[in-house]
């Protein structure tokens, strides 16, 4: 044992925290110097000595700069053509017209009356004014641009969940923050117990920037019953989320500020103006001059262009012209930027408009790539935190007023938005090809268009039976012709050669 770690165990003896601090700044200042010499990015030299290396935490991160991140966003989105469209855009993808629930249970009449009661309720205005489908639709573009959104549940006049009122992040207590006893905890508003398991929420009535003159700025603690908190974790023990602008934000503010520059330019350029001087004692030949000797406010002493200005100079003034050029790098570099936006967001083209350079299989591939940005949003951040609580709430009431206790085991699959095709005849035949050949089932096709494959077959049985009532033969029935027109042999409607 050397003499630091001596003189560590008398400090430790003496005060246990002072000792503690001391190991723990020996162990960081290894675990330095190891990184260091296996690190090119953990150096200090001067390729580093701009970079901001500071250790952070999920939670510090968040509690130093989440607000300001969420008001910039809201701005940028208000403001900024291409945040709107982005975050229109990613919302429509994402929800769409919904994430509709389908009732799964071996018992066809318990799944059947699960699915109607849910479907009756959903269909209703949930929070007074709208339906579930459009709650989730504000829900999901608050998470997007604050950070988080909230769904607060109250009861009706019928029992518990009956309403349903969605909130911005707002309106947690961010100050909030501090240990409690027996390791129970609260971290910006959320409050945690000593098995870390979320216990409730801290919460103003009102939003804080709300110009309410009845505003309390008194937060009050809700139950986790009562609460269902959605945002993206990004990382372990994150109790709350960040704005998913955070990343561009800078880069869609400097857009704005090339383009506004970039208009200016234009339209200076666009000014025709004539200068007069006059010689000596002389008057300007296009008309009287004026016999005032100070300019007045709407002279040429204010310095300012218009097009079509002709402006009359004393004698003995020079006039010197601004000629800005236009860049011919602005368009590209411009189109660079927001493409690099778009990577994290939605693709190029469904943000800007912009289908000047597109092919099919370049928008094939970003749709692509988008998809399984969009598998990951919705299966681990919008089902599992918001439609899937909201269901076994109302499945949990259903079991109150029924007593049956298999409401509560029915499980849940989902019919997702539809996903536009880029070119439908290519790409319905890949996906042909994947049924035919057991890559995926025709339930799993359906659910990806934001069908129940139960009720879409029911559908095609009833029309093909409304066909064969009414004896019509249409070209578009596969069951008799083939899509090239072809006769369905295997279906028994070509006749046996000689049969009259």
């Amino acid at each position: 044992m050397n003499f630091a770690e001596r003189l560590d165990g008398l400090i430790g003896a003496v005060s246990p925290e002072w000792g503690a601090s001391r190991k723990r700044a020996r162990l960081d200042m290894l675990a330095a110097q190891e990184a260091t010499r296996l690190y090119e990015a953990a150096e200090t030299n001067r390729r580093t000595s701009g970079w901001n290396r500071r250790p952070s935490g999920a939670n510090t991160d968040n509690a130093r700069g989440r607000a300001k991140l969420s008001w910039a966003a809201r701005d940028l989105v208000q403001n900024s053509k291409y945040a709107a469209a982005g975050v229109r855009q990613l919302v429509a993808t994402l929800w769409g017209d919904g994430i509709a629930p389908i009732i799964v249970h071996e018992d066809k009449a318990i799944r059947q009356r699960a699915q109607d009661e849910w479907d009756r309720w959903a269909e209703g205005k949930v929070d007074g004014i709208g339906d579930w489908y459009a709650n989730g639709k504000l829900s999901v573009r608050e998470m997007i641009v604050g950070g988080e959104s909230l769904n607060l549940w109250k009861p009706d006049a019928n029992g518990p969940d009956g309403h349903v009122f969605g909130i911005e992040g707002e309106q947690l207590d961010t100050s909030k923050s501090f240990m409690l006893q027996n390791g129970a905890r609260i971290v910006q508003g959320v409050q945690y117990g000593s098995d870390l398991l979320p216990e409730g929420y801290w919460l103003f009535d009102e939003n804080p920037h709300d110009r309410i003159a009845r505003m309390s700025f008194n937060s009050r603690f809700v139950s986790a019953q009562d609460v269902d908190h959605m945002y993206e974790r990004l990382r372990h023990g994150q109790a709350r989320g960040a704005s998913w602008l955070g990343a561009v934000a800078m880069t869609l503010k400097d857009i704005a500020d090339i383009e506004d520059a970039t208009r200016l330019r234009e339209k200076v350029q666009a000014c025709l103006a004539v200068f007069i001087t006059p010689a000596e004692g002389q008057g300007s030949p296009l008309g009287t001059t004026s016999t005032q000797e100070d300019d007045g406010p709407g002279d040429l002493a204010t310095e300012t262009l218009r097009p079509g200005l002709i402006g009359r100079l004393r004698p003995g003034e020079q006039v010197s012209t601004l000629n800005p050029q236009p860049s011919a790098v602005t368009v590209d570099f411009i189109r660079q930027q927001l493409a690099a936006v778009s990577a994290n967001m939605i693709p190029y083209h469904l943000m800007t408009g912009d289908v000047s350079q597109a092919n099919y299989s370049g928008l094939r591939a970003a749709m692509n790539g988008s998809y399984a940005m969009i598998d990951d949003w919705q299966q681990n951040e919008i089902i599992p935190m918001l439609v899937m609580p909201a269901v076994r709430r109302r499945m949990q009431r259903l079991y109150l007023e029924t007593g049956d206790r298999r409401f509560l085991d029915v499980k849940l699959d989902y019919a997702r938005p539809i996903r536009r095709l880029v070119d439908p005849i290519k790409d319905l035949a890949g996906e042909v090809m994947e049924i035919r050949a057991g890559l995926k089932t025709l339930e799993q096709g359906l659910g990806e268009r934001g069908q129940n494959a139960e009720e879409h077959l029911q559908r095609i049985k009833q029309m093909n039976d409304m066909i064969d009532t009414l004896g019509l033969a249409l070209d578009s029935d596969p069951r008799r012709v083939t899509d090239s027109g072809v006769l369905q042999a295997a279906a028994g409607y070509l006749r046996p050669q000689g049969d009259n």
